[in-house]
């Protein structure tokens, strides 16, 4: 019922009157106009149907239900936005896209897995598609097709290009500037919307976990025109995060060219005037006037705090800067977190949506390969296994108060532990040390710190305070007067040996 647009440069016109047989035709005309409508009516979406390609408008019902027998492949609307029949009738699956390279380090690889392994997990039946590029691991593609992944091979023409604005970035803005292979994989995504069929798709960062289905529907009826993100660290409500991200196909591939040469435009700068770097600083740049913000429940970050008195479940877990094995380094006694995220690693484990997180995360990730191939020690990588073993078989209920109260306790004690074996370790060192100078003076002072944290810990455990508030009590004791006073001694120690 429309004339094709200008653009559609081949098409032909399907119409019962150049197409039907006269024999058909003779049929139609013994029959009322009453039904003729409908007869029409189901050719019409049967010829749709079999047809590669269905552009229609989603409001109408005749559409809706092509694009829902199709899951949306190869489906797409001119009035975008959603479909209102998805409020009555909710199967219209949103396709769920990664990129990777074979550049990435071992470690990624496993994220990913863990990843499309959720989404399996929650939505067994939805499109799954990976932008890859690489030919060699084919341990990993094969991996891949038995999961119901659809892999798009990716040799983009622009590769040597962003490399060169790798080295001209500054390391010390973002560290995806010091690895090539993650460098060049954040970038893959600007090849999306020239890959997948479909008139939106979810794209995902390998460091994302599903916690629970959801469909279209779930986006709600003004999805983006553009593309839609979510907020970064701080809940400002502002879409700045390109790790989970909403994107209009049709738009993005309408506006590709242009987008690529903005990009390589700032090759030598490297830079963007978006304060965030790389690829998301070039899609928060360029598209700025078609930019939504998504809800937070598909980038819900682990070391966000409770909004309410009770925590609600999330729709996607996104590890965004602490990755799961640095959490558990950080509980180690030789690992310490970078300055850029030793507020997350300190906060992480205070709220419940990190005891939840692990635990979905331990349920599908693969346990022993994780840990070996972020630790090298064998007890480093003991621990690990561990720990990811018991969130696997005891977080599910992490989020229930009770639970919770338990859960962070745990995680207090672990990483206070952590922090005492840290501390008992360099002491011993200095003791050591100093010991080699001044012996017996050493072994006396030795005696009386041990009787000094015996009386500490004994006053400490026996007063009438709850365990947790204890434990603080005798640990932040002792740490403050014990540290505070063995290197004032060994400074007067230094000062009489000279």
């Amino acid at each position: 019922d429309h004339d094709p647009p200008p653009g559609l440069s081949s098409h032909k016109v399907v119409s019962w009157r150049t197409d039907m047989s006269d024999e058909n035709k003779r049929t139609l005309n013994k029959m009322k106009e009453g039904d003729l409508r409908d007869l029409y009516a189901l050719v019409d979406f049967q010829v749709c149907n079999s047809i590669g390609h269905f552009i229609g408008n989603s409001v109408s019902t005749f559409s809706a239900l092509q694009i829902a027998f199709r899951d949306g492949d190869n489906s797409f609307w001119y009035n975008s936005q959603s479909v209102p029949l998805q409020n009555i009738w909710n199967v219209y699956q949103i396709p769920i896209v990664y990129t990777f390279t074979e550049m990435s380090e071992e470690a990624g690889i496993l994220l990913l897995e863990a990843s499309i392994k959720s989404v399996r997990k929650h939505m067994p039946n939805n499109k799954i598609h990976v932008l890859y590029h690489g030919t060699s691991n084919e341990l990993f593609r094969s991996w891949l097709t038995e999961h119901g992944v659809i892999i798009h091979q990716h040799e983009p023409d622009w590769k040597d290009d962003i490399e060169t604005m790798r080295k001209n970035g500054d390391q010390y803005t973002s560290h995806l500037f010091s690895h090539p292979g993650n460098y060049f994989g954040t970038w893959q995504r600007i090849d999306i919307p020239n890959e997948i069929d479909y008139e939106y798709c979810l794209l995902l960062d390998a460091d994302t976990i599903i916690t629970k289905p959801f469909t279209l529907n779930d986006f709600g009826l003004d999805i983006t025109n553009g593309i839609a993100m979510s907020t970064e660290r701080n809940r400002d409500g502002k879409p700045n995060n390109a790790g989970v991200m909403v994107m209009n196909i049709p738009k993005l591939r309408e506006t590709f060219s242009d987008f690529k040469a903005f990009i390589l435009e700032h090759v030598s700068i490297a830079e963007f005037d978006s304060v965030s770097p790389s690829d998301q600083g070039a899609y928060l740049d360029f598209y700025r006037h078609n930019l939504d913000f998504l809800s937070e429940d598909f980038n819900f970050k682990p070391y966000w705090m409770p909004d309410d008195s009770q925590p609600r479940i999330p729709f996607i877990i996104h590890f965004h800067g602490v990755k799961p094995h640095i959490y558990i380094s950080n509980m180690m006694p030789d690992f310490t977190c970078t300055n850029a995220t030793k507020r997350i690693c300190e906060v992480g484990p205070r709220s419940p949506y990190y005891c939840y997180s692990m635990h979905e995360f331990s349920s599908v990730v693969d346990i022993n390969r994780y840990c070996k191939a972020n630790f090298k020690e064998a007890k480093q990588v003991a621990f690990c296994e561990k720990y990811l073993s018991k969130m696997a078989d005891g977080g599910n209920n992490c989020l229930n108060s009770v639970s919770f109260t338990y859960a962070l306790l745990r995680e207090i004690v672990m990483r206070e532990c952590a922090m005492i074996k840290r501390e008992i370790q360099r002491t011993g060192r200095m003791i050591k040390r100093q010991t080699r100078r001044h012996g017996k003076t050493m072994f006396l002072l030795l005696i009386g710190i041990i009787c000094f944290v015996v009386a500490l810990v004994r006053r400490a455990y026996t007063s009438k305070l709850p365990v947790a508030q204890r434990c603080y009590r005798g640990w932040h004791v002792i740490k403050i007067r014990m540290l505070h006073f063995l290197p004032s001694f060994f400074h007067i120690s230094r000062q009489k040996s000279r």
